[in-house]
């Protein structure tokens, strides 16, 4: 979700804030755990709540095209977000997204608003969806910006980067990457079974 069809809250986080460690994201710190034990640690360090990172996710918007894009490909597919983000985060952009199928973390969440841990639903949690829903017969393609998107394009039927930052997209030549909602849409198209 962020980076494909929205910006990155923590980066909206760090800029709230002014402390530019919480603009590291998956693409500085590929390990979604230790990222965010680092987050946590600069939260504590900082007194911050999780009010200021709803504060953050409700004040952006999505990416120019996004919405559009999203509801072009419904048209023709079943759309699921699987994300890295949490459910105590993420409902202002689910809200401007129209509320799509999301699969995310949860947060725990201390009397005084404080972060206290996070519970990621599986270490592969993104391959483990792609493994389920094809386990029930799904095709399933996959579209993502980061390293934590390897893992789905590893059991994906077909796997593509959008949005992904130049170094990323290098390293993975064999992953078509494309900085373009249409470009991603017609790829979508040209690797279903129904659309011809």
């Amino acid at each position: 979700m962020e980076g494909t069809l929205t910006p990155e809250i923590w980066e909206q986080v760090a800029f709230n804030t002014k402390i530019e460690d919480f603009s590291k994201t998956t693409r500085d710190i590929p390990n979604y755990g230790d990222l965010m034990d680092y987050r946590l640690k600069l939260m504590q360090k900082h007194g911050l709540k999780l009010t200021d990172v709803q504060q953050a996710a409700d004040q952006l918007e999505l990416l120019p095209g996004a919405l559009d894009f999203l509801n072009r490909v419904r048209e023709h597919f079943q759309v699921v977000i699987l994300s890295d983000t949490f459910h105590e985060i993420a409902n202002p952009l689910m809200e401007k997204l129209g509320y799509p199928l999301l699969l995310c973390h949860n947060l725990s969440i201390g009397g005084d608003g404080s972060i206290l841990d996070y519970h990621l639903r599986h270490e592969k949690a993104k391959q483990q969806a792609i493994l389920g829903f094809q386990s029930m017969g799904y095709r399933c393609l996959a579209a993502g910006d980061s390293y934590n998107d390897l893992q789905m394009f590893e059991v994906a039927d077909k796997g593509f980067f959008i949005n992904a930052p130049i170094k990323i997209s290098t390293e993975h030549p064999e992953i078509p990457a494309f900085n373009s909602y249409d470009d991603l849409e017609h790829a979508f198209k040209e690797h279903s079974h129904f659309i011809k």
